[in-house]
């Protein structure tokens, strides 16, 4: 079940998992004095410690005794981490001499599922890689330690850090993960195919969701036969099989979660089952979109099959800017079109003519320390180090925006442009200015799930909706039918669950 490995990891893995590896930007377009976030290694005599303080104020909370020796294991699923950790550790066990750590990649589809079991079975895990949607949300004291009391002993300013990042690992009013790096969702397009199809540019972002489905519909292309050639639209969540978190992130343009601020149940499901709608008849009735049965079973990829001209628009990452060298050095796109600058990005669909342009659901990936770990002050250390400088020192080779707003900007644009080749020769690729601004547009507000996050039972609902849904897509019910019972179904859970 579990796989060690210091090799490094195929960037073309990378590049096939951009949207999941989560590179990302936190929106900070100015320049900031690099992240203290770990101390300098102490003198073998003096206690480590670390911790944020006002200027000319003394550290607070967390001391370790530099010389206790420590063995730190990391889990992860992401071969990305790897290529990042192997990267950076040395500037770690330059700060933190006794303290190593061994990261362990997991193997298979299953992460979370495999650290449960892991835990389970009494392995070593210390801290672990996490994410706004993969984040164990219905029992999260069974799998990790709330960090709440470390930071405060710490003295750290997460909001200064990290702006409302945190907010999306609070579970029950408990913080369990710390933010790492993000991936804002943005519309990539093909320019050449929207000027074919006699389309407006949708750079502005004054379009609707509405209006993005009928731009899918006039891009998916047939041959003499009625067969799809090009679809329109490809949404990164039905790649990785999330049909809840696919229609609800569509919602939540919209305003709708699946519970209130204050916990208790929405009945109002309007804008929900507009979402759905928009989706299922992106898929089977304009065909537009692939079903996710053919993704699954073609292995098809969002951004891959767009750079191949399989769909004209994909839903992903803007982060993926920075992977537009390694697309081309492995073949993903070729030359001659990323010469031609005919790939570009534009900002998300708004809800309506009345909601506001350029908001963008935006991905976060963390780090959590897990419950049974023996050293938490020690990986709270390596947490911090890991979530905040560890990103941009090895910036050159693992390409990730950063969820900390105090990283030093002008350093990490540089150090995109460089990439690994073939060769494994570090490569410098190409000025991208246009296609960089556009993924760091400061006019693109961020939105999350502000309230199904907060609260545990809120993830139990999410896999029943998930089930309802499954139904729809399977042709198995109407969308009617499909609305009402899983409203039904989630209601039942809501109340059971504060019952308790």
């Amino acid at each position: 079940m579990v796989r060690k490995t210091r090799v490094w990891y195929a960037m073309t893995a990378a590049l096939l998992t951009l949207a999941l590896a989560l590179a990302g930007c936190s929106g900070n377009n100015g320049t900031a004095k690099p992240s203290d976030s770990a101390s300098p290694a102490p003198s073998s005599s003096q206690p480590a410690t670390t911790g944020a303080s006002a200027p000319g104020g003394e550290p607070q909370g967390i001391t370790i005794d530099p010389n206790k020796k420590v063995k730190l294991r990391y889990y992860t699923s992401s071969g990305y981490d790897q290529v990042e950790f192997d990267a950076a550790y040395p500037e770690w066990q330059k700060l933190y001499p006794n303290i190593e750590v061994e990261l362990v990649l997991m193997s298979g589809g299953e992460f979370e599922t495999s650290v449960k079991m892991a835990s389970i079975a009494g392995e070593q895990m210390d801290v672990i890689a996490t994410g706004t949607n993969t984040l164990e949300r219905a029992n999260p004291d069974t799998l990790y330690l709330p960090l709440d009391d470390l930071v405060a002993r710490d003295g750290w300013d997460l909001t200064t850090e990290y702006g409302d990042y945190p907010e999306q690992f609070k579970v029950n009013g408990k913080l369990y993960s710390i933010p790492r790096a993000v991936a804002p969702d943005g519309v990539w397009y093909n320019k050449k195919y929207f000027e074919e199809a006699g389309l407006p540019d949708p750079s502005s972002g004054d379009w609707t969701w509405e209006e993005f489905f009928q731009d899918a519909k006039k891009l998916t292309k047939y041959d003499d036969k009625g067969n799809i050639t090009r679809y329109g639209i490809q949404d990164w969540m039905f790649d990785v099989g999330s049909l809840a978190t696919a229609s609800t992130k569509i919602a939540l343009y919209g305003g709708w979660e699946i519970v209130n601020a204050d916990g208790t149940f929405n009945t109002d499901w309007t804008n929900y089952k507009k979402a759905v709608e928009l989706l299922y008849n992106a898929v089977y009735v304009d065909k537009s979109m692939a079903p996710p049965a053919d993704i699954a079973a073609k292995g098809l990829h969002w951004q891959n099959d767009y750079y191949a001209g399989k769909n004209a628009m994909g839903i992903g990452g803007r982060n993926g800017a920075i992977f537009q060298d390694l697309a081309v050095e492995y073949g993903q796109l070729t030359k001659e079109e990323d010469d031609a600058y005919i790939h570009t990005m534009a900002p998300m669909p708004r809800w309506d003519a009345n909601a506001p342009k350029k908001q963008a659901y935006e991905e976060v990936i963390g780090d959590a320390i897990s419950k049974t770990t023996k050293y938490p002050e020690e990986s709270y250390l390596f947490m911090k180090w890991h979530s905040t400088k560890s990103v941009e020192i090895a910036s050159k080779v693992a390409h990730r925006m950063p969820a900390s707003r105090l990283l030093d900007t002008n350093a990490l644009l540089e150090n995109w442009r460089w990439y690994n080749n073939k060769d494994g020769k570090l490569t410098q690729g190409k000025q991208r200015d246009d296609l960089y601004g556009r993924m760091m547009d400061p006019e693109i507000k961020p939105i999350y799930y502000q309230n199904s996050v907060k609260f545990s039972y809120a993830a139990k609902m999410k896999l029943e909706l998930e089930k309802h849904l499954s139904l729809l897509f399977a042709s198995e019910k109407t969308l009617d039918e499909t609305i009402e019972n899983a409203k039904i179904a989630t209601f039942k859970i809501y109340e059971e669950e504060t019952a308790k």
